[in-house]
């Protein structure tokens, strides 16, 4: 055979393997961008958390966090937010109902324990903490801040690589802090939570 078909022939194979090699290698790349990077997931959570368990403490809490795992070590994340609270109720002191509703606004950090059930379902044990500063004095009688500190199981359903819906039981505290003008209550109630992976 000629040296310059083999030749030829040599350079068209060479620049077939290139351009195999070229779109294997973008089809990689596009799928690499396409994976959502979990530590860079936003999760938003509803709650309805009841009033319970103190007698003279009637106060409903609707809340709003708002969460960005920044961190996760094994089967263990860590988020960082905000958090948005709308108490309604009344606190009896001295035989006084008094109105203890309020609007409250501050940071969050939560933890989250993990564990995969299936390629779709996940459960978790979350605690998490918020620092608070009320529009006045919440409850009656206490500070215009205060604390918010909730834990309990989640159940997480994954329906895409990227986005998941969860449900979870939590019991709160919530109190100013302080031995004294510390009007505390508990309760718990029900979280719903929608998450999303960059």
């Amino acid at each position: 055979m000629d040296s310059s078909k083999i030749l030829g022939k040599g350079l068209t194979m060479a620049v077939m393997v290139m351009l195999l090699a070229h779109t294997a290698m973008a089809a990689e790349a596009e799928s690499k961008e396409q994976q959502p990077d979990k530590e860079r997931a936003v999760e938003v959570q509803l709650e309805y958390l009841e009033g319970r368990w103190f007698a003279r403490r009637d106060i409903d809490l609707y809340n709003l966090h708002v969460y960005r795992q920044y961190k996760k070590v094994k089967d263990v994340s860590f988020h960082y937010g905000l958090s948005v609270t709308r108490p309604l109720g009344k606190t009896t002191d001295d035989d006084i109902a008094r109105d203890s509703e309020a609007v409250g606004l501050g940071p969050s950090y939560m933890m989250r324990w993990e564990k995969n059930l299936s390629k779709k379902w996940s459960a978790s044990i979350d605690g998490a903490g918020s620092i608070l500063a009320y529009n006045h004095a919440h409850p009656a009688n206490g500070r215009a801040f205060g604390f918010l500190w909730r834990i309990g199981p989640r159940v997480t359903y994954h329906f895409t690589a990227s986005d998941s819906v969860s449900a979870a039981y939590l019991v709160h505290h919530a109190s100013n802090g302080f031995k004294t003008h510390n009007p505390g209550y508990n309760g718990g109630g029900l979280s719903l939570g929608y998450r999303h992976a960059f």
